[in-house]
């Protein structure tokens, strides 16, 4: 499988995909969440609270986009969320086994939403289990909310994911339920200002997840990758064989990386973005072989 080439620049959104207020187990209302992603400068935001959807579009302030969603969760600690579905989704109700997740991913497509498998390495979810799921868009490859209580990563599981040929998109989120879990970890989308164009980007890919770098541009012709970011400490160009490409430097030192395909022997690359102070920011994978 080979990406066609494309160029990501531009402006974008600032979008987090999982969020809960005191409709389910957060500890804030939903005015007051709205408010506080708002002061943070957010475009989108996305309620997810556990098995509970609701029509929050009235709730909008200023200049935040209330995406519609839902997080399905299911025993042993599988969740997903549907984010653009406008439903309930099947497991609201009745009996929750894990056996469901399929299910429940197949229904989220159906509604023509976005399909993410949850905080994988908190649920304790193998990639065997990964792997026996089909279909879906994406996986947390870091959930903020893990923080403190379990690790927030889970960039070993979408590696293992891509070397295995399974095109899925990696998401950094708040998975927010207080107030030192907001503004963390993100996704900046490449879209129109509406639901329907998020939605659209998230399935094409056309975003980048991060907890704080930005990336300015992003383009493949095929043959060559060019990444150019805000001032970073480095960047590293990561893939089925390991890192094919690094930029290192000091604080602030590195801007720029170039690759070029060549005679590599990987099947698909994904760019990183490294902080001093331990921030980062992943691009999603370009898949070359």
């Amino acid at each position: 499988m080979t990406t066609a080439p494309f160029e990501r620049s531009g402006p974008t959104l600032r979008t987090n995909l999982h969020t809960h207020t005191t409709f389910s187990d957060g500890a804030f209302s939903l005015a007051e969440v709205v408010l506080a992603y708002e002061a943070l400068g957010y475009d989108a935001l996305a309620i997810t609270d556990h098995n509970r959807w609701q029509d929050h579009g009235g709730a909008a302030s200023g200049g935040l986009l209330i995406l519609s969603s839902n997080e399905p969760s299911l025993s042993h600690g599988e969740h997903a969320l549907a984010t653009g579905v406008h439903a309930p989704s099947p497991a609201d109700h009745g009996e929750r086994p894990r056996e469901r997740m399929q299910e429940i991913i197949d229904w989220v497509n159906g509604q023509g939403g976005f399909s993410t498998l949850n905080h994988p390495t908190w649920t304790g979810m193998s990639v065997a289990r990964l792997l026996e799921l089909q279909r879906y868009d994406s996986i947390e490859i870091c959930n903020a909310g893990c923080t403190g209580h379990g690790s927030e990563y889970a960039l070993t599981h979408w590696d293992e994911l891509l070397r295995r040929g399974r095109c899925v998109w990696g998401l950094a989120t708040d998975d927010s339920h207080s107030d030192w879990d907001r503004g963390l970890g993100w996704v900046e989308v490449y879209a129109e200002r509406s639901e329907a164009a998020i939605v659209q980007g998230l399935k094409a890919g056309d975003f980048y997840a991060t907890t704080g770098p930005r990336f300015k541009r992003i383009a493949w012709d095929g043959e060559h990758l060019l990444i150019e970011t805000e001032p970073v400490q480095g960047i590293a160009l990561m893939s089925d064989i390991g890192p094919v490409a690094v930029a290192h430097g000091g604080n602030g030192t590195v801007t720029e990386l170039a690759w070029q395909r060549g005679r590599s022997q990987c099947r698909y690359v994904r760019a990183e973005l490294h902080h001093h102070d331990g921030r980062k920011a992943w691009a999603q994978p370009v898949f070359v072989d």
